[in-house]
């Protein structure tokens, strides 16, 4: 074999190849030793992959692999041999289920186009294991009568001449004479299907070209095609896509092969090191099994290491990342560069923008990218989902870094990881300005991130890519990048009292106080401490911890001789003590926090601190008084010069106030129209939390007044809200009402 040469001239020693091409080192030397005379085609793709042959070494090789096989011409194992059934099967209940009933359905029509049905997904979900088991299970015709490998993944896949010569090989007597041109065959096999009820198994396709000849009418008989590939260019065919295995079944699946119970949770840690992915899970279960003295535990901590798990993928001739480098092989230069640099993303989901900045400085169009990403996830590398947004899983992102670590030198990793942060907080900072009322001003980042159309649009990408941009967010703490980290923290302060519900917003402004103590400007310190004051009582309700940090706000405030830093140090301290129910002390702290800004003419503080004090008269029992503020409050807000995205806001939570005082007065009707109010700011802010919340309150209010079925049809609505908001707090306060109003109905 020719194996050996490449290697050497590459410099790799057996174990080095094996850890780049994910084929074991014992199989390599056995090809080397042509003490395996057939190895797989996913095992020589591999192979010709980590040592980066060119296309011509690539087809010398494979050329050379195959003179010692016995094949049908095409290459790859016997184009009729058919896969074994799974003694072991386990899962896609769903999948099989709805497979049969379209297969069964269709036959028993009568229709004269037999069934086709297309089988299409990733590398190792198990497609032709599910397709042969899902035949055998068929209550008419439980086999598979006619099986063809169309080799969709090898260098030349079988042609569809090849491919009709292969079925007609299965359909005729011994000794019958096959046509050798296509037309002919075609028309043999029209002849021999014509009426026939025998299930066909195309297996690993590569394209529509190869499927069409066989998709004869008169044939009666099931279709079943396996491809990585959508197929989207047959026509009348149902296509049944695969993923991972819900985790239920993938722990299933480990504990049939190793009779274990369900339930263990060394077993749950295991499947989902494995992605779920059923061919990880066969190898994990096999390698454990050939391996009495190791536990599932055992096994699980050689997994943990993320540069480690592929290679440990490995049991004999099967790969998971040999299974990978298929497809990965089948791409263009460019279309594998983009699965590499994929990698360099934290989400769990991403868009196809955010995929272009990870291809580096002005090397990608928004349209190349979009066709790239098709492409991916046509071979399967990568799942697309709603929205249009994409999914890179697990282990596939371990194969694409594994990738990236081989092909991109240290520097050119290093300058894409530097160009995504740059464009990640240049896009944070964009989107944030539309929440605040003086936008971040000044060049944060050398690149360009990306515009946004509306708020709507911003809020949707800050909630969307958070992994990435709080990702890079943490890159630029770790670098001491204290200009970049106040700057980004700044443009999101007034954005984190739309999104409470994030959970992080703590971490994020600690460290923006680390970086203005950095920077020493005690006025720019004392606005951080306030946010993060702000975060302790709104996101982590520590409440007594707020209050020192906003004490702390005051000092900085006081020392930079800021009155207008005062006066919102003055209202994180009010909101601490409302918090802590010191209802005088912050009512004293309100009205000096409302004096500071009227001083200096904020209108943006003065806002916020009047609603407080409207807070706290309601709190304190004082309603009248707290409709009077609110109704002041608004009056001021509609009136005032502020801008329209920071009014919006005041004007949404001022209501919510008024509808709160007018509810516990009694005076449902006012509240009714004042919660509709709300209700009309939300809608045009598209603000999910904006609208669970007045719908809540108008629900409430309808149930009050005995209207419950619009009662109930508000809180429906609320509810699916607050689940889009992902506010785990108000959706269950909401879900409780609605039950209650159900028990009432």
């Amino acid at each position: 074999m020719l194996l050996r040469e490449y290697r050497e001239r590459a410099v790799f020693s057996l174990e080095h190849l094996a850890e780049i091409s994910g084929v074991s080192d014992r199989t390599i030397s056995d090809i080397e030793r042509s003490v395996s005379t057939a190895p797989q085609r996913r095992t020589l793709l591999a192979l010709v992959a980590a040592l980066n042959l060119t296309e011509s070494e690539r087809d010398e090789f494979l050329r050379a692999a195959r003179l010692g096989k016995v094949t049908t011409g095409s290459g790859g194992r016997s184009a009729s041999l058919e896969p074994r059934r799974l003694p072991d099967f386990t899962g896609r209940t769903s999948e099989i289920a709805q497979l049969l009933a379209f297969l069964d359905a269709r036959t028993a029509t009568g229709r004269t186009v037999a069934p086709v049905a297309v089988v299409h997904g990733a590398p190792g979900m198990g497609k032709t294991a599910l397709a042969v088991e899902a035949l055998h299970r068929r209550a008419s015709n439980p086999s598979v009568a006619f099986f063809v490998d169309l080799n969709g993944l090898d260098a030349i896949p079988l042609t569809p001449l090849q491919v009709l010569q292969a079925l007609l090989k299965q359909a005729l007597p011994p000794g019958r004479l096959i046509p050798k041109a296509l037309d002919a065959a075609a028309s043999l096999w029209r002849e021999v299907s014509r009426n026939s009820p025998a299930a066909v198994l195309l297996d690993n396709a590569a394209s529509e070209a190869q499927v069409r000849p066989v998709l004869t009418t008169g044939h009666k008989g099931a279709v079943v095609v396996t491809s990585r590939r959508s197929l989207a260019g047959l026509e009348g065919v149902r296509r049944f896509p695969l993923g991972p295995l819900p985790p239920s079944d993938g722990e299933a699946f480990l504990a049939e092969m190793l009779a274990l119970d369900q339930g263990n949770e060394s077993l749950r840690e295991l499947a989902t090191l494995c992605d779920h992915i059923p061919l990880a899970l066969r190898i994990a279960g096999n390698r454990l099994a050939s391996q009495p003295s190791w536990t599932v535990r055992d096994f699980v901590d050689r997994l943990t290491s993320e540069e480690r798990r592929l290679r440990a993928l490995v049991a004999g001739d099967l790969a998971v990342e040999a299974a990978f480098s298929l497809s990965y092989a089948h791409l263009t230069g460019e279309h594998q560069r983009l699965f590499r640099n994929l990698s360099l993303l934290k989400g769990t989901s991403f868009s196809a923008p955010l995929a272009g900045a990870a291809m580096g400085a002005g090397s990608y169009g928004a349209v190349d990218v979009e066709e790239g990403l098709d492409e991916l996830v046509d071979l399967g590398l990568v799942q697309a989902l709603t929205g249009n947004r994409y999914r890179l899983h697990d282990l596939l992102r371990l194969y694409a870094a594994g990738r990236l670590r081989a092909e991109a030198s240290t520097q050119e990793t290093a300058a894409l990881r530097a160009h995504l942060r740059s464009w990640l907080l240049s896009s944070t900072v964009s989107a944030g300005n539309w929440f605040e009322p003086h936008p971040v001003a000044g060049i944060i980042c050398s690149t360009p991130g990306t515009a946004f159309a509306s708020s709507a649009k911003a809020r949707q990408w800050l909630q969307s890519e958070t992994s990435d941009w709080f990702g890079a967010y943490h890159d630029a703490v770790s670098m001491g990048e204290h200009e970049k980290v106040v700057k980004v923290a700044e443009s999101l302060h007034w954005f984190a009292g739309i999104w409470e519900s994030w959970g992080q917003w703590h971490r994020l402004f600690t460290d923006s106080v680390s970086s203005a103590a950095a920077l020493g400007d005690k006025a720019r310190l004392s606005a951080h401490l306030g946010y993060l004051s702000f975060a302790f009582n709104n996101e982590r309700k520590d409440h007594q911890r707020a209050l020192e940090t906003a004490h702390l706000a005051l000092d900085a405030a006081t020392e930079a001789d800021d009155p207008a830093y005062q006066g919102w140090a003055y209202l994180y301290i009010a909101l601490s003590q409302r918090g802590l129910e010191r209802i005088p002390e912050a009512m004293t702290s309100a009205d000096r926090a409302i004096s500071l800004f009227e001083a200096v003419g904020e209108i943006e503080g003065q806002a916020p601190a009047l609603m407080l004090k409207g807070s706290i008269h309601q709190l304190w029992g004082q309603l009248d008084t707290a409709v009077d503020v609110a109704t002041g409050l608004l009056a001021l807000t509609r009136s005032s010069q502020m801008p329209p995205n920071v009014a919006d806001f005041i004007e949404f939570y001022t209501l919510q106030l008024l509808c709160g005082s007018l509810h516990s007065l009694q005076r449902y009707e006012e509240c009714l129209e004042v919660a509709g109010e709300a209700l009309a700011v939300a809608e045009e802010m598209e603000w999910h939390l904006g609208r669970a919340s007045a719908l809540y309150h108008r629900g409430k209010t309808y149930d009050a007044l005995n209207r419950r079925e619009q009662a109930a049809e508000d809180l429906s609505h609320a509810l699916r809200q607050a689940a889009y908001a992902g506010d785990v707090r108000l959706e269950s306060a909401i879900r409780e009402m609605a039950d209650g109003v159900k028990e009432r109905l």
